[in-house]
C-alpha cells in the first residue's frame, strides 16, 4: 500500500495558520482515502446498477422456483467470497501492510494468490456438482460464476492494499459493461434456459474483469505451491485456522441462515424475500467498498500503534451508515408497493410485502452497523472472538428461525435472521470496546 512522504521541506516549515504537522498529515491522509474511496465506490456502483438490471430482468421473466434459484446461487457466491476473504484476502492484507521491501511483498502476493486460486477453484467445483442433479449442465456455469466471483472479489482487495484502487475500479467498470452487453445481446428464451444463459453471461463477465486488472498491472497471474510457499503457509497456519473458524462460525450465523431459510422454506417461498434484498444493494454495496478500502487503513494504523485513530475511523464510519439506513429505510417503506406493482410486475401480490420490506430493512441494517467494528477485529487478528460470537449467534438464529419455519408463514422467520444479526451487532461492537480499551492500556503501560 503506498504511504504518503512528506517533502522534506515541510519537516522545517513554521506551522502555517496554527495547525500542526500532525494535523496537516492527517488532513492529506484522509483526501487521499476519500479519493480512493471514491473510486472504488464508483466501480462498486456501476457493478450494482447491473446486478440490480439483472435482478429485475429475471425476477420479471422467471417463474419463482427458477429466480429463487438464481437468488441461492449468489448467496451461495457470497458465501464463497467470505471464505476468500478469511483464507486469504484478510491476511493478505495484513502481511503486506507490514513487509519491508518489495521481495517480500512479492513472496506474499504469490502465495495469497495462489491460495485465491485454490479456493476459487473448490468454490466452482463444489457448485458445480451440486447443481448439476438440479438445473443440468447449467450448473457448469453456475460453478464458473461463484469460483470467479471469488477469485475477482480477492483481486480487489489486494489491490486496495497494495495502493492500486483505480485498478480495482476498472475491474469493476468491466464487469458491468460486459454483463450488460451479454444480458441486452444474449438472453432469449425463458425457464432454465435463461437461467444458465444468466449464469455464463456473469461467468464471462468476471473473467473478462479479471483479465483487464491483470493487464492493467502489465503482470501476469503466479500460481507456486513451491517449498518457499508452503513454508509461508505453515508459519502462519494458526492465524489462518482462527480466521477459517471464524469465517466459518460467520457463514453459518449470516449467509449460512439465509441459505437454509431458502432451503427449508423453498426457492418459491424465498423468491420475495430475495427480491426485496435486492432493493437493498444501495446500502450493502458501499458498506462493501468501505470495509475493503479501510481494511489496510486499519491494518496500517495498528501496526503503527495508531489506535485512537483507528478507533475513530471505525466511529465515524460506522454513524455513517446508520444514518443512510435510517433514510433508506424510510424511502423504502413509501417506495415498495409501487416497486412491487411496477418493478416486480405484481408477482408477489400475495405475499405480506409490508413485513418482509420491515424484515429485511431491519436484518440489513444490523448487519451493516457491525460491519465496520468487524473489520477493526479482522484487522487486530482477533479471530477467536469473532468466531465466538458467531456461533452464539448463529445458535441463537437457528432456534428461532426452524421452528417458525415449520409452524408459521415462511415471511415469520425473518425474526430468527433478525435476532441473529442483533446478537452479532451487540457482540462485535463490545469486543471492538474491549480491544481499543486493551491496546490503549498497553499502548500507555509501554510508554510509562
Amino acid at each position: 500500500m503506498s504511504s504518503f512522504i512528506a517533502p522534506p521541506g515541510d519537516f522545517l516549515r513554521a506551522p502555517d495558520h496554527g495547525r500542526s504537522f500532525r494535523a496537516r498529515l492527517s488532513g492529506v491522509v484522509q483526501a487521499r482515502f476519500s479519493g480512493r474511496f471514491a473510486v472504488i465506490l464508483s466501480g462498486e456502483l456501476i457493478q450494482s446498477l447491473f446486478h440490480f438490471a439483472l435482478n429485475i430482468h429475471l425476477v420479471r421473466e422467471l417463474n419463482s422456483r427458477n429466480y429463487g434459484l438464481f437468488a441461492i446461487v449468489f448467496a451461495v457466491g457470497a458465501v464463497g467470497i467470505t471464505y476468500i476473504r478469511a483464507l486469504v484476502a484478510v491476511p493478505a492484507t495484513l502481511h503486506l501492510a507490514r513487509s519491508r521491501g518489495r521481495p517480500a511483498a512479492t513472496g506474499y502476493d504469490v502465495m495469497f494468490g495462489s491460495g485465491a486460486v485454490l479456493v476459487s477453484g473448490i468454490s466452482a467445483l463444489g457448485v458445480s456438482v451440486t447443481l448439476v442433479p438440479v438445473i443440468g449442465l447449467g450448473a457448469l456455469a453456475a460453478g464458473a460464476f461463484v469460483g470467479l466471483y471469488a477469485f475477482r472479489s480477492y483481486l480487489r482487495i489486494v489491490l486496495l492494499a497494495r495502493g492500486r484502487p483505480r485498478i480495482a475500479g476498472l475491474s469493476d467498470l468491466v464487469y458491468a459493461l460486459c454483463g450488460a452487453l451479454f444480458m441486452a445481446r444474449g438472453f432469449s428464451g425463458d425457464g432454465t434456459v435463461l437461467l444458465d444463459q444468466a449464469f455464463l453471461a456473469i461467468a464471462l463477465a468476471h473473467a473478462i474483469a479479471i483479465a483487464a486488472a491483470f493487464g492493467a498491472l502489465r503482470e501476469r497471474l503466479r500460481f507456486s505451491l513451491h517449498a518457499r510457499a508452503r513454508a509461508r503457509y505453515r508459519s502462519i497456519w494458526r492465524t489462518l485456522a482462527w480466521s477459517l473458524a471464524g469465517v466459518t462460525s460467520l457463514t453459518v450465523q449470516g449467509q449460512g441462515l439465509t441459505l437454509l431459510f431458502g432451503l427449508l422454506a423453498g426457492p418459491a417461498a424465498y423468491a420475495p424475500i430475495a427480491a426485496t434484498l435486492v432493493l437493498y444493494a444501495p446500502l450493502r454495496i458501499p458498506t462493501s467498498a468501505l470495509m475493503n478500502m479501510v481494511l489496510p487503513e486499519l491494518s496500517s494504523l495498528l501496526a503503527n500503534g495508531e489506535v485512537p485513530a483507528a478507533r475513530r475511523l471505525v466511529l465515524r464510519h460506522t454513524a455513517l451508515i446508520g444514518g443512510a439506513c435510517i433514510a433508506y429505510g424510510a424511502m423504502m417503506a413509501e417506495a415498495l408497493p409501487l416497486i412491487e406493482e411496477i418493478l416486480f410486475k405484481g408477482r408477489f401480490a400475495g405475499e405480506p410485502m409490508g413485513w418482509i420490506g420491515l424484515g429485511v430493512w431491519a436484518v440489513v441494517t444490523a448487519s451493516l452497523l457491525y460491519a465496520i467494528p468487524r473489520t477493526y477485529l479482522e484487522a487486530s487478528a482477533a479471530f477467536r472472538t469473532i468466531t465466538a460470537g458467531a456461533v452464539a449467534s448463529a445458535a441463537l438464529g437457528f432456534a428461532i428461525m426452524v421452528p417458525a419455519l415449520l409452524l408459521l408463514p415462511s415471511a415469520t422467520a425473518l425474526l430468527g435472521l433478525l435476532a441473529s444479526e442483533l446478537a452479532t451487532l451487540a457482540w462485535s461492537l463490545e469486543a471492538f470496546r474491549r480491544t481499543t480499551r486493551s491496546s490503549r492500556l498497553s499502548r500507555n503501560a509501554g510508554a510509562a
